[in-house]
């Protein structure tokens, strides 16, 4: 039986926050193409346990997994003293078919008033459905309605799933040009 692994401190990539070693190569190329990196934090592997998950809670729509992992996002999230948070929203069109933004329902509600970030591009593949070369390819989907929330603040950006980086490095490079001081993210798995 498949179950949620949690990834350890130990060898921990300071970028995606995977078991990787010091920086790995994903995280070198950042590096290298944004001349900086925005520092994630992910609790557990996505493995198969954690794609049952994310399948049954995200596009089978059961709500109430929502509440699973809560009390432990709640608190590192907690524990980052950020000034602004931002759970990374989702398209228009996935909220009016799904109901829910699923970073949101994970996390206590009351950031949700922190939404600083929406897309602003017209979905036409849900980003599951697209090859990694495709993700990365994808232009910035995201504005920011309102930079002074911002502006000097330190931003914490909350997200489900880290998978190549593209979706966090979109939404931290709009905070950068709004003048946020310092910016991380947590992710749920990556």
């Amino acid at each position: 039986m498949n179950q949620f692994q949690r990834i350890g401190k130990q060898h921990r990539c300071r970028g995606c926050g995977r078991q990787r070693g010091e920086l790995c190569s994903d995280c070198q190329q950042w590096s290298q193409t944004m001349g900086w990196l925005v520092h994630n934090q992910s609790l557990f592997k996505y493995n198969d346990a954690m794609k049952d998950y994310m399948h049954r809670y995200k596009f089978m729509g059961d709500y109430q997994l929502r509440q699973v992992f809560r009390e432990e996002l709640t608190q590192i999230i907690a524990d980052q003293h950020a000034d602004v948070i931002i759970p990374i929203p989702v398209h228009e069109r996935t909220w009016q078919t799904r109901g829910f933004n699923q970073v949101i329902g994970m996390i206590n509600c009351t950031y949700a008033a922190n939404i600083i970030v929406t897309q602003k591009t017209i979905k036409n593949v849900p980003q599951s459905q697209k090859s990694r070369t495709d993700r990365l390819k994808m232009q910035q989907p995201f504005v920011i309605h309102n930079q002074g929330l911002i502006c000097q603040k330190s931003v914490l950006l909350v997200d489900d799933v880290y998978t190549t980086g593209r979706t966090i490095y979109h939404a931290a490079t709009l905070c950068r040009q709004a003048g946020c001081r310092e910016i991380k993210s947590i992710t749920l798995a990556s």
